[in-house]
């Protein structure tokens, strides 16, 4: 398949991507918000989002419920399935993958217990090399030390770590936000392809997550994979076409919050 036509399913015509992330049942011990996906992929695709990231087995439960709507396939990558999860990526028609990559993470930090970031480092680019063998866009979450070591992940670790991920040979870069525009800035000159934010744990100001993408598309950001302030909010609907309007139409954030009232 043409790159050029996933690119084209994952992406607005703009270039930018509102991506809602949903691969956190995986991993969490409980997400009620997402008990039933089916619905929430519904009311998100339909107010605005480009692509949703999931796991395989949301991604087999939604593939008849997707329409034109592009999908990110969130895998854990180790030395012994990189081939399988090309082969499963393909028989499923994803358009993308993603992974996660852990500089300066020690053994006991990785969420299995096995690889140390030098480890986690040589497995992407391993999955980068077959990714591009079959033409398939591959998106890097960069965790500077791990998810457990967020005292240690300072702008400078978080700038690092990106260039580090786009060194690997991913095509894009899922990262922190770093808090405010001028530092967000070298993250995004740090890296050597398009970066994207991540939504971060649950934020109670819808202010606040308006203006942090807001400042991040200003600084050269080129969308979000957000979930938990997505799919989380009492308000999913308004939420999805808030975020959609400053992706995608450039609203100023007071423009994007009247989707919220």
């Amino acid at each position: 398949m043409n790159n050029n036509l996933r690119l084209n399913r994952l992406f607005n015509k703009n270039g930018r991507a509102l991506v809602v992330a949903m691969d956190h049942t995986r991993v969490f011990d409980t997400v009620t918000g997402l008990k039933d996906i089916e619905k929430v992929v519904s009311v998100v695709v339909d107010a605005g989002a480009d692509s949703i990231l999931t796991s395989y087995g949301s991604t087999k439960k939604l593939s008849e419920k997707l329409n034109n709507c592009g999908i990110w396939l969130s895998v854990d990558s180790q030395p012994n399935n990189i081939e399988s999860i090309i082969e499963y990526s393909l028989r499923l028609g994803v358009d993308g993958i993603k992974a996660e990559v852990y500089p300066w993470c020690l053994k006991e930090d990785d969420f299995h217990g096995k690889f140390t970031g030098n480890e986690s480092i040589a497995n992407t680019v391993y999955l980068a090399n077959e990714c591009k063998k079959w033409s398939i866009p591959f998106m890097v979450e960069s965790i500077p030390f791990g998810w457990p070591k967020a005292e240690n992940r300072t702008n400078e670790h978080v700038a690092a770590a990106a260039r580090i991920a786009s060194e690997l040979g991913a095509d894009y870069i899922k990262t922190f936000y770093t808090g405010d525009k001028d530092s967000f800035r070298i993250v995004v000159e740090n890296s050597l392809v398009p970066v994207l934010i991540l939504g971060g744990p649950k934020i109670d100001s819808d202010l606040e997550i308006l203006k942090m993408v807001r400042d991040a598309i200003d600084v050269g950001a080129l969308g979000i994979t957000m979930g938990r302030n997505i799919w989380g909010h009492n308000n999913i609907e308004g939420m999805t076409f808030a975020l959609s309007s400053i992706i995608h139409d450039d609203s100023s954030v007071e423009t994007a919050q009247k989707f919220l009232k």
